[in-house]
């Protein structure tokens, strides 16, 4: 074979390679310039709804304060929401996952109420400078239905009183 064949065919070899490669880096720096200026969705359809399947029950931002207490200890806190399946209670030390726990609620103008949770999450690993309230998720379980009546009796009350 002709040695003048074989230079302009790997001539034409690396021209066709470098010409992919800057189409393929064009592209990419299009996309990322032009997908820069799109506004980035907080969550995806598919993690909205992931989400909002676990939450059978519509929260109401509420501030009242509580007692927690776990085996051998009392700990002071405060609700930032609440439902009638669960709640976000604001506290330092939040306990781990799956803790079973007492809480005594302090509703205004009621009889304390004492619901059995358990702590399905915590923010307890997530650094200072990203949270906004320290605390934990429980979801209220094995509680008698008085004490649910109760509970939705006191979230109904203070929904009427803040006119919501």
């Amino acid at each position: 074979m002709d040695s003048g064949i074989i230079v302009t065919s790997m001539a034409i070899g690396a021209a066709i390679f470098a010409g992919v490669v800057i189409i393929w880096f064009f592209n990419a720096f299009l996309k990322r310039k032009l997908g820069a200026d799109q506004p980035t969705p907080l969550a995806t359809a598919s993690q909205k709804s992931k989400w909002e399947e676990k939450r059978k029950h519509p929260r109401v931002a509420i501030s009242w304060p509580l007692e927690l207490e776990p085996p051998h200890e009392k700990i002071g806190a405060r609700l930032k929401d609440i439902s009638r399946g669960g709640a976000f209670i604001v506290c330092q030390q939040p306990l781990p996952l799956n803790a079973k726990l007492r809480l005594c609620l302090k509703v205004p103008e009621q009889e304390e109420l004492l619901l059995n949770a358990e702590v399905v999450w915590s923010n307890t690993n997530v650094p200072q400078d990203q949270v906004i309230h320290r605390g934990m998720g429980v979801k209220f379980a094995q509680n008698t239905t008085r004490t649910r009546q109760r509970l939705e009796s006191a979230i109904s009350m203070h929904l009427k009183a803040h006119g919501e």
